[in-house]
């Protein structure tokens, strides 16, 4: 008789905690809204040296998320090496943060896949995890002043002339 209450007990205990793990993992808070300024990092490229997402005011920052082991990914890696070279002596700074644990990983796919974008790795998905990020690729478009213009989830057709246009316009903006 007294283990149908301490059944009941441990049920409700794990549906409150498991309720609770949802509610402060962090893909369950509310992401960045456009227009907000986005919060502030600072991430090692191969060499060491620290960047700071502040070097950038002024520029379009196009911050991408991802990962070498996801397939969207590898799609959309070429296009974000065409949209560096069409838009490198502009007001423009491509920041594509690998996910991965590791540079090993990061350098053998930038190898493989012929870029030369900058490289920079999270591997304790620390600044990810500022940014809410839930699923590879996705990406931040911030403003000159550090504020979000777009946040896109999934890849995108990048190298499409009407979405090549917008970040022309967008570049233009932050060149005014």
């Amino acid at each position: 008789m007294r283990a149908k209450p301490l059944i009941l007990l441990l049920v409700v205990a794990a549906i409150a905690g498991y309720s609770a793990y949802r509610l402060t993992r962090p893909g369950s808070r509310p992401a960045i809204e456009v227009g907000r300024e986005v919060p502030g990092f600072s991430v090692q490229d191969q060499t060491g040296r620290a960047v700071e997402l502040s070097n950038y005011r002024g520029k379009l920052v196009f911050l991408n998320f991802w990962a070498t082991g996801c397939e969207e990914c590898i799609d959309e890696m070429a296009e974000l090496e065409l949209i560096q070279k069409a838009f490198k002596d502009r007001k423009f700074q491509m920041l594509p943060i690998s996910v991965d644990g590791n540079w090993q990983a990061v350098n053998t796919f930038y190898r493989d896949y012929n870029l030369t974008l900058p490289a920079f790795i999270d591997p304790e998905h620390r600044i990810s995890d500022l940014y809410n990020v839930e699923k590879y690729p996705e990406t931040f478009l911030i403003d000159a002043s550090g504020r979000l213009i777009q946040h896109l989830i999934g890849p995108k057709l990048w190298a499409d002339p009407h979405i090549l246009g917008h970040l022309d316009s967008m570049i233009r903006q932050q060149e005014n």
